[in-house]
């Protein structure tokens, strides 16, 4: 009885599909509340993008991931081609280009270079698996797949998809293995790279801001033109007290202060944990870490189980990007790190974020159902 018991494997989609499911809900109804305070119907568009990005993909998980592979590299450079033509034509909005409109249609390129990078950086990989680790000389053409849309991803400007695209390429290369030598190289190089950035303004000023006031907002203090810059640490301020005010229980939907929530940049987008902290409290946070926990775990199992090398690091990929744009925005609206930009998945509003995601628990789904090969 109990032998059996033992050759009974646990079924991650039987669970990951009610987490996903669940996730979907209480994200419509936090921007909903969110509305509320605000007189936005955000939640009324993120129900047609729900309904959009759970077709696509449904279709990406039942399409052969073979198809997904010999469509990496035109995938990468239609992606990069766009954020070239944002560069040059997109939308600007908040003195940011980040946005195409085409016919009507406003996207944003850069939410899908992140899985565009990973489907190519695991075609490369797989296609130069070594038994042994990889050395910086063998990793040359990783390193220009990188680099290409990196650099131009930081320069409409968004610095925190610049960071979840490195981090996620990092975790890629790091589980395919990497030398000692060249490791020690590698993060050597990568914490060159910031000073060089901060020093030639490749980070903006405002972005500089954001950091010298999270490391130590005093030191504006006393710079009679510095007003409206103390002014922006008001936002992550209240998202502060947004979380502290809901205590252990929240405070119950609609209950949450308008006043204090009307400061936060973007409620709807970057800050919507704090809408739904205040209203939730502790437990109800505790609650949402909990789902995502139970998604990053499911993508290391899809990872393990996978056959095919390709599925393997598309699936490490998706789980890493999933896991690193949770840890940024709530670390950002904490105050632990500084304001990058970067929404929390699924919970904040946006469409091209939204299918994004989708797409990769699509790919996800694909790789557990079918363990990369079909």
């Amino acid at each position: 009885m109990f032998g059996r018991l033992k050759e009974r494997k646990f079924n991650w989609n039987l669970v990951v599909i009610p987490v996903i499911l669940l996730l979907s809900v209480i994200s419509l109804i936090n921007l909903r509340n969110a509305d509320f305070y605000s007189g936005d119907i955000y939640h009324e568009k993120q129900v047609i993008w729900y309904l959009l990005a759970i077709i696509v993909g449904v279709v990406v998980a039942a399409l052969d991931l073979k198809i997904f592979e010999r469509l990496a590299w035109p995938s990468y450079i239609v992606t990069v081609l766009l954020l070239l033509f944002t560069l040059v034509s997109g939308k600007t909005v908040n003195n940011a280009r980040r946005w195409v409109e085409i016919a009507g249609f406003t996207f944003q390129p850069s939410e899908y270079i992140k899985l565009a990078m990973i489907l190519v950086l695991a075609k490369v990989l797989r296609e130069n698996h070594r038994p042994e680790y990889h050395t910086i000389r063998s990793l040359w053409k990783v390193f220009f797949i990188i680099l290409g849309p990196s650099l131009l991803v930081v320069m409409e400007p968004d610095l925190g998809t610049t960071l979840l695209v490195l981090f996620c390429a990092t975790t890629i290369i790091l589980y395919e293995g990497v030398k000692w030598r060249s490791l020690a190289i590698l993060v050597g190089v990568f914490l060159l790279i910031f000073p060089l950035a901060w020093k030639f303004d490749f980070i903006r000023e405002y972005q500089k801001n954001r950091i010298r006031l999270w490391l130590d907002p005093d030191q504006f203090k006393w710079d009679p033109n510095a007003k409206k810059l103390l002014d922006k640490t008001l936002q992550p301020e209240q998202a502060l007290w947004a979380i502290g005010a809901g205590g252990f229980l929240g405070k119950g939907s609609f209950q949450g202060s308008k006043t204090r929530l009307k400061y936060l940049p973007e409620m709807q987008t970057d800050f919507i944990l704090a809408t739904y902290a205040e209203e939730h409290g502790f437990l109800g946070c505790m609650v949402l870490g909990v789902l995502y926990t139970i998604l990053f775990l499911w993508g290391a199992n899809v990872a393990r189980t996978a056959r095919d090398r390709f599925g393997v690091l598309v699936a490490v990929g998706v789980t890493a990007y999933l896991f690193w744009q949770t840890v940024m925005n709530i670390g950002m609206v904490t105050g632990m790190l500084p304001v990058v930009g970067i929404t929390l998945p699924f919970m904040s509003y946006g469409g091209s974020s939204l299918l994004s995601i989708m797409v990769g628990i699509g790919l996800l789904m694909n790789i557990g159902l079918y363990r990369g090969r079909v």
